[in-house]
């Protein structure tokens, strides 16, 4: 079959049909649904055995909980497709010929990775496309390897797994896994993967609904664990991707992400954060525009302040304007 579309699965009884539901709309039918129950405590694992009697695309394993990275590591080694997909069992798709279309692409062009658009969805009434910065995609090369300071640097690759579609093969022959225990597994895997990828293409129609703020998602909470496990990923990973060029402007965007989140813990483990993330204040050389006037500013201000009263000066710079 063409597409392996895995579903980690934890206590998300509300959103579990709508979510299987958007796949099964497909007008394409060449597919599996890999639904991973990671040991579920509410109705999560009946809604998924009922869907798998109804169904005969869809399979479901039910596994003691071991955390996302671990329930998509499962269904990656279960799936027979070509290409595999990830959905997370709180977020949906909202057009019916996605399938087909990745189809087509696939079928033209041959493809290692298909990167798409997300959609950040907050309710019904607060939907925010997540849209690519530069749209002039028919100057690319294709070559990943050629593109990829470019595409990192316009935000069209970046640390999510769930707008990637990628050839099973380079996953599995690459024993290509997301690191089990840690958090933010998809900076890592984003970052595994391009090594591997020679040949991509995009595809711009939004169609993954990403959702925001939902209660109990453990997007929703940051503690020291957050930015250590960032820290962690930066410090295994800078080496590899210092010798590929966009390499360690893909980890400044992650790197960042540390600074902002930083400020929102409390202030004994922010103090001890900001000592950790001195070791890597060098990627601040990496911003994606270091030369605009926007980049040097913030540069200077670290430079002066450091990252401690830096970052907080920064950001309240940020809050006044907004």
């Amino acid at each position: 079959m063409q597409f392996s579309i895995v579903i980690p699965v934890y206590n998300v009884a509300p959103y579990l049909r709508e979510c299987v539901d958007s796949v099964l709309a497909q007008d394409f039918t060449d597919y599996e649904i890999i639904l991973v129950d990671d040991g579920s405590t509410d109705n999560s694992p009946a809604i998924c055995d009922e869907y798998a009697e109804k169904y005969s695309q869809i399979k479901v394993i039910h596994k003691t909980n071991g955390g996302l990275s671990d329930a998509r590591n499962f269904g990656i080694k279960k799936a027979q497709g070509d290409y595999l997909m990830f959905l997370d069992s709180d977020d949906f798709w909202n057009r019916e010929n996605v399938l087909l279309d990745l189809h087509n692409i696939i079928k033209e062009n041959n493809p290692d990775l298909i990167i798409h658009e997300l959609i950040s969805f907050y309710n019904s009434e607060k939907i925010i496309p997540r849209k690519f910065k530069n749209k002039e995609i028919q100057n690319f090369s294709y070559d990943f390897k050629e593109d990829l300071k470019y595409l990192v640097n316009n935000d069209i690759y970046y640390a999510t797994a769930c707008n990637k579609v990628i050839k099973a093969s380079i996953v599995k022959e690459n024993n290509i896994e997301f690191p089990k225990g840690k958090l933010h597994e998809d900076i890592a895997w984003c970052a595994d993967i391009i090594s591997h990828i020679d040949k991509y293409t995009i595809y711009e129609k939004s169609f993954y609904f990403y959702r925001q703020e939902r209660e109990g998602a453990i997007t929703n909470k940051i503690h020291k664990k957050n930015i250590e496990d960032i820290l962690y990923v930066i410090s295994d990973k800078k080496d590899k991707l210092s010798k590929i060029n966009g390499g360690l402007e893909y980890l400044y965007g992650s790197y960042m992400a540390c600074l902002d989140i930083t400020l929102l813990l409390e202030k004994k483990e922010r103090n001890s954060c900001f000592n950790k993330l001195e070791e890597f204040k060098f990627l601040l050389n990496f911003h994606p525009r270091r030369n605009s006037l926007k980049a040097k500013i913030p540069l200077l201000i670290y430079k002066v302040l450091g990252l401690k009263y830096g970052s907080s000066l920064i950001h309240y710079i940020k809050k006044v304007l907004i």
